[in-house]
């Protein structure tokens, strides 16, 4: 077989690639009795933004679901002496009438005052949060966990225009910060054992401002100097 010179045109496209040969006198060339010429077809590339925005919307979600969590958790103590089954029947409270698996019937939130009575004094869970911000009497704790509740899940973003750059680091005050969460833990529980160890606060603001560092980095080399240690393995841990 005789080996001659011969060119090779590529027409890349974003669904197609379309190639052509010929030889030193431009004339198409045969490769196997066929012309040199053709394209490949195929689907155009995706970006990952749909799979990206699905798990935004899911961390967004579970992000949610622990602050309710955490919320139904403070207001446990204080509401379930005064109505028991509050909560178990909130989870229900959007379910059909018709539905087999409901346990409660009738009123569900406001049992004792119907949530009827309840629905003509506050149409709107927005009338509830303004009455407590406005009016000067004792509410309803099941009412006040209900405005809560509806802050805490609808709670909007903290997103802001402004570009990182302008932004002035040097203004924060870690050890304000730090020392203020270790008087507001020591008032909400006088045992309580955590604290935070003021002596790091350097190292800990040098590492949180480093830019170069990974975020994963950054928790475990914070991790290692955020807390005072106990002299106990199990609650170190």
């Amino acid at each position: 077989m005789i080996k001659k010179d011969y060119n090779l045109g590529l027409d890349i496209g974003a669904t197609s690639v379309g190639f052509a040969g010929i030889d030193e006198q431009y004339d198409p060339i045969k490769l196997k009795g066929k012309t040199v010429v053709g394209v490949n077809l195929f689907e155009e590339g995706q970006t990952a933004a749909d799979r990206r925005g699905f798990r935004t919307t899911r961390q967004r979600l579970n992000r949610r679901k622990w602050r309710l969590s955490l919320l139904e958790e403070f207001f446990d103590p204080y509401i379930t002496p005064v109505d028991p089954t509050f909560f178990a029947r909130l989870k229900e409270s959007n379910l059909s009438p018709k539905d087999n698996n409901k346990n409660f019937s009738g009123s569900l939130l406001f049992p004792d005052i119907t949530d009827q009575k309840f629905s003509e004094e506050y149409p709107t869970i927005y009338h509830l949060r303004y009455a407590l911000m406005t009016e000067n009497k004792k509410f309803d704790l099941r009412a006040i966990f209900l405005a809560i509740h509806h802050m805490i899940k609808y709670r909007g973003n903290f997103l802001n225009s402004t570009p990182v750059a302008h932004f002035d680091t040097s203004k924060i005050d870690f050890a304000g910060d730090f020392n203020e969460l270790n008087n507001l833990c020591l008032n909400e529980d006088p045992n309580n054992i955590f604290e935070i160890n003021l002596q790091n606060v350097k190292e800990i603001s040098d590492i949180l401002l480093d830019h170069s560092i990974k975020k994963f980095d950054k928790q475990k080399q914070v991790a290692k100097l955020l807390l005072t240690s106990q002299d106990n393995k199990e609650l170190d841990k």
